[in-house]
């Protein structure tokens, strides 16, 4: 289990690692409107790091601690406002897994990156030993959703460069890794910018199924994580998609409870959850809540 404090730390003894980090090397000119935030507000939450003596990289002679969280913070206060001390949550018994997991969690909760850097962070989980499935547990989000990043990353570096700069959205990402080749890949993208500059629909990119989409059958988990891309592409998360996501797997029914329960509450209604069998005798209810049986 790992522990942490919060103390004020030279900034000279602490290691930016541009490798390290999913958002890659952060630019002075990137962040000069955040060090005038910083100059005017104060540093709102202290940079994340942790001894260097727990980490297994090369790092550089003078250097104690590695960022973990807070890069651009630190480039702020350090290369703009030049401070020679900044305050640091120190975290110690933390695994590679572990740091990685909160550098990719925090930028993912502040919506800053673009999906190939998702992407190339989550890959870095994977060859550390994790499952599209824990890494999608441990981040919050569903396996369908790693497993999108893994597709992008299988694709020619200029396709890749085209879903960075937004041009290309996930749904279109499972609909191209459909085709055969890079050739197929290149025609599939130049019809969907043709369409996006004439203001156009955009046309279906990938291979057709080949069972009619008017054919009622019971359906197979990729085929409802692609129903789930569909309205996420469209309309974004929502009870639909956490049905789906219950559908396919990826969460359990206690957290469909919750969510159907959240949503009902959002909409004026109220749903009371079924207690769900927990054991032989007991029963649990969708807010966690044990009910012994009699």
């Amino acid at each position: 289990m790992y522990q942490y404090k919060v103390e004020e730390i030279e900034t000279a003894r602490i290691y930016s690692d541009d490798e390290f980090n999913c958002r890659g090397c952060i630019a002075p000119m990137d962040v000069v409107g955040l060090a005038r935030d910083i100059e005017e507000h104060g540093l709102q939450f202290p940079i994340a790091v942790q001894p260097l003596s727990e980490v297994t990289c090369v790092y550089p002679s003078g250097k104690d601690f590695r960022i973990i969280a807070g890069h651009r913070r630190f480039a702020a206060c350090m290369k703009i406002l030049k401070w020679q001390k900044i305050p640091a949550l120190i975290k110690t018994g933390l695994s590679e897994t572990q740091a990685r997991l909160m550098n990719l969690a925090e930028n993912l909760q502040r919506k800053a990156l673009n999906i190939l850097q998702e992407a190339q962070a989550i890959v870095r989980l994977k060859d550390l030993g994790l499952s599209r499935e824990a890494v999608a547990k441990e981040l919050g989000q569903n396996s369908s959703w790693v497993q999108v990043r893994f597709y992008l990353l299988e694709m020619p570096e200029e396709i890749q460069k085209e879903a960075a700069a937004g041009i290309i959205t996930q749904y279109q990402i499972m609909q191209l890794h459909t085709l055969r080749s890079p050739a197929e890949m290149f025609e599939a993208v130049k019809k969907i910018k043709t369409a996006k500059a004439n203001n156009e629909k955009v046309p279906h990119i990938g291979r057709r199924r080949r069972i009619s989409e008017s054919v009622a059958k019971e359906r197979k988990r990729d085929e409802i994580e692609e129903m789930m891309a569909v309205i996420r592409d469209r309309l974004g998360n929502s009870i639909a998609t956490r049905c789906l996501a219950w559908a396919a797997g990826n969460i359990n029914t206690l957290e469909l409870y919750k969510s159907l329960t959240e949503y009902a509450e959002s909409s004026g209604k109220k749903f009371i959850p079924p207690k769900i069998h927990y054991g032989q005798d007991d029963f649990i209810t969708a807010q966690g809540k044990l009910i012994p049986g009699i």
